[in-house]
């Protein structure tokens, strides 16, 4: 199905791949994807992705709009830092047409790089052991140049900061000529909070490159010296933007529910712990509810995992379509949601969300497949601020206590 081409370079890179049909079908995957799936018992030919998958449950729309070119403009779905196993992958899908022009599936699965904060601080410390030298010329400076990175900028600062010498990637980066940068000050070229350059440390610089992209840059900066007196500093920029990227996503990854997206029980409790402050200082009180899905069990006994996990997804959309823009909705468990309602006056709002939820539950249930219509229900159980509590873990306590007493009732 894949051709040979392709199936080498996915090897080379260490990319695993799985190929799929428009009724989730799997016809073909390589041998690395066995790290990556969730149920390796069930990844064979023929199986449901969903099932060996689970970030498959619940995009069904999404693929049917791939499928017909109405998805965004790069054409593909993708899955930013999915955490598998203790390594962080992207996940991306894309359609294609086969050797008998069916159009199909396939997935992508690239490892992204867990260490990069220890890998730049690797970068750094190479750098400072190469490029740190006393009583050195010009001549000897263009030598250590060939010793950096391709890829890092370095150049050259008098005490005034003015540039005196670069390296091929300065000018590559900026697409200008070394007569058009020799003698301009280096803040032509770069921004930064704090331009100070007198003393040996390190700073975030942001550039635009010559695609008009806007680049941040860890900068170590190193003095030399002659005679025992600092004449020149050197600088060496390392572009940590797609560093910063992971760890963007990784800080979402760590705070949100990876099923649904929502902000998870750690994200939650700080979000309370706001909410007290700002109660604090406005005398507003604000209220939690606890959302608890009924006889869920039965539901994944009844219909499979992947049935569940579309539910929460479901659930969890229903949610967010009933809360103002300043709530906040998270999954705190496996079938356990709690709804975060800032500055409420009095209970009667809350009364009015619960029976909104309660309607939306019964008009919406969620629709599996043509025969398979999934209905559901809640319990809840509330707590307000002051009154039931005055810290976080005890207010969820609370709604936790009272939503349990209603279901049992």
């Amino acid at each position: 199905m894949m051709d040979t081409i392709t199936k080498l370079v996915c090897i080379k890179n260490k990319i695993s791949y799985i190929v799929f049909d428009t009724s989730l079908k799997i016809i073909e995957f390589n041998d690395s994807i066995e790290d990556i799936v969730d149920d390796v018992s069930k990844l064979k030919e023929s199986s449901d992705i969903r099932d060996v998958m689970w970030e498959f449950v619940g995009i069904e729309s999404e693929l049917d709009a791939l499928l017909h070119n109405k998805t965004n403009e790069k054409n593909l779905i993708h899955f930013p830092m999915l955490l598998k196993k203790t390594n962080y992958y992207d996940l991306d899908i894309e359609t294609f047409i086969s050797d008998n022009d069916e159009k199909l599936f396939i997935a992508y699965v690239i490892q992204k790089p867990i260490e990069s904060l220890r890998y730049i601080n690797m970068i750094q410390e190479i750098n400072k052991r190469t490029l740190i030298y006393e009583n050195s010329d010009k001549k000897n400076n263009a030598h250590h140049y060939e010793l950096i990175n391709k890829r890092l900028l370095s150049f050259n600062v008098d005490l005034d900061g003015y540039i005196t010498l670069i390296n091929d990637a300065f000018a590559f980066f900026f697409d200008i000529s070394e007569d058009e940068i020799l003698g301009k000050h280096f803040s032509t070229f770069f921004k930064a909070r704090d331009l100070n350059l007198n003393q040996e440390g390190s700073i975030i610089f942001n550039a635009i490159n010559n695609m008009d992209e806007v680049i941040s840059f860890h900068a170590n900066i190193i003095p030399m010296s002659q005679d025992g007196k600092i004449n020149e500093n050197i600088i060496i920029c390392q572009d940590i933007t797609y560093l910063k990227q992971i760890e963007k996503e990784l800080r979402h990854a760590s705070s949100h529910d990876s099923l649904t997206g929502l902000p998870n029980r750690s994200k939650l409790l700080r979000k309370i712990d706001d909410a007290i402050d700002k109660s604090k200082a406005t005398n507003k009180p604000f209220a939690l509810c606890f959302v608890d899905l009924d006889k869920f069990k039965s539901i994944n006994d009844n219909y499979g995992h992947h049935a569940g996990d579309m539910l929460l997804k479901h659930i969890a959309k229903i949610l967010l379509d009933v809360i103002r823009k300043s709530d906040v909705v998270a999954r705190i468990g496996g079938d356990e949601f709690v709804i975060l309602f800032h500055d409420v006056e009095d209970k009667k709002f809350i009364f009015k969300k619960i029976e909104k939820i309660k309607q939306l539950s019964i008009q919406k249930p969620l629709i599996y497949t043509e025969e398979d219509i999934i209905h559901f229900g809640f319990s809840f159980g509330f707590s307000y601020y002051p009154k039931d509590a005055r810290n976080a873990q005890e207010l969820l306590k609370v709604a936790d206590k009272a939503m349990y007493k209603n279901k049992q009732a």
